[in-house]
């Protein structure tokens, strides 16, 4: 396959750590991932355990429960190989270079990503273009023709680690303290179980890595919403900030999506 095409397909790739950072916008960079291989399991929709197929045969899953019901979605999440994410920051909120970001993910054969987002410069907000591919995130801001590289800065953001396996959301939802379920309701157009608790800075730093003087430290109240049905896919993501939410939302689990090197890049 050329290095250059990106597919999700039925094989799950495992995260390293990561090979190359590249591409900043002033002092938002955002980094690529490198890979090392998973068991080459089929896939389908649903998984009856971390290191299983997603099978249609899902355990049914207590959804007044609240551990079980986060422990079957980290096992669906751990075993999806695309997505779409949707993060939305709070304005306020000056931890995290992005206000907002949209992006396809995938992880089969490698990590890559594709999107649109509004990063922070300073206290001024840039929209751009983006897209990580073969190891090299290409860049063009809005209202610009050029797609742009750069070199791996000090601070980063990386929309592709939300499927890593030890760091991304499969490993945020073990992390839940305290989990209680709060109902349901619809999100995003799917019907999903709330359920509030409490988790680390550490545990989410992956994939919210918040920084300077708005940087997280110790825990904050946090929401999940699961999918009430079978495979319990995790619908949205929110951290509680004293200056306003961090939330990650998903979509679209495991469909096809090619990520190809930018045309004149």
């Amino acid at each position: 396959m050329n290095s250059d095409t990106y597919p999700a397909s039925a094989k799950i790739k495992r995260w390293a750590a990561p090979a190359v950072a590249v591409m900043a916008i002033g002092a938002v960079v955002l980094t690529g991932c490198s890979s090392e291989t998973k068991s080459d399991e089929p896939t389908g929709s649903a998984p009856p355990t971390s290191e299983g197929p997603r099978s249609g045969d899902a355990p049914k899953v207590d959804i007044t429960d609240a551990a079980a019901l986060l422990d079957q979605a980290s096992k669906t999440t751990r075993l999806t190989s695309a997505v779409h994410m949707e993060l939305a920051v709070d304005p306020k909120f000056k931890g995290l270079p992005v206000e907002d970001l949209n992006a396809d993910v995938v992880v089969d054969p490698d990590p890559a990503a594709k999107g649109d987002g509004k990063f922070r410069l300073t206290d001024e907000y840039t929209e751009a273009e983006f897209v990580i591919v073969g190891g090299t995130l290409y860049i063009k801001e809005s209202g610009k023709t050029e797609w742009k590289t750069s070199p791996a800065g000090e601070r980063s953001y990386d929309p592709s680690v939300i499927l890593s396996e030890d760091k991304g959301l499969a490993n945020v939802l073990t992390k839940f303290k305290s989990p209680k379920v709060e109902g349901t309701e619809e999100r995003n157009g799917v019907e999903a179980v709330k359920i509030t608790g409490t988790l680390d800075s550490a545990d989410f730093e992956a994939i919210f890595p918040t920084q300077g003087p708005g940087a997280l430290k110790g825990e904050h109240p946090a929401t999940a919403y699961i999918a009430a049905e079978a495979p319990y896919n995790l619908v949205e993501l929110s951290i509680n900030t004293q200056d306003g939410d961090i939330t990650l939302t998903t979509s679209k689990w495991d469909e096809k999506v090619t990520i190809t090197k930018p045309d004149g890049a």
